[in-house]
């Protein structure tokens, strides 16, 4: 999972997108609410709890923690739109991980540089330091 099938020009522009583009695919875009809920009740269990968020097969090139040392953080980069791409959750604690598919159709509020915001945060209950 956290690695890049393809390169992301060759994901952005190639083969892949275009294929998805033809077929009326849409924009998958990282779902804030749903891994914040989900990040939420781990979080209760398992204080050692690292959340990352990326797409399945450009992990490289769109991948980083969003969640770490009981804290959300938008320090790291993320690409979290694509119409070929998945939008993942990857979860570790305990020495074992997770990987959730977490994504809506894109819209204003979710894209492919988003971040926490307000709402996400809200759902968290534990602000952005």
């Amino acid at each position: 999972m956290r690695t890049s099938k393809l390169g992301f020009a060759e994901g952005f522009l190639g083969t892949q997108a275009q294929e998805a583009k033809a077929k009326g695919a849409i924009f998958m875009a990282f779902d804030w609410d749903k891994a914040a809920k989900i990040i939420k009740e781990k979080f209760k269990t398992h204080n050692d709890l690292v959340a990352e968020a990326g797409l399945e097969g450009d992990w490289n090139y769109t991948g980083g923690e969003i969640f770490e040392e009981g804290k959300p953080t938008n320090e790291n980069y993320t690409y979290l739109q694509s119409n070929w791409a998945t939008p993942t959750l990857i979860l570790t604690y305990d020495g074992a991980s997770e990987e959730i598919e977490c994504w809506v159709e894109g819209n204003d509020r979710f894209t492919s540089d988003t971040k926490w915001d307000d709402i996400s945060l809200k759902i968290l209950g534990i602000p952005l330091t």
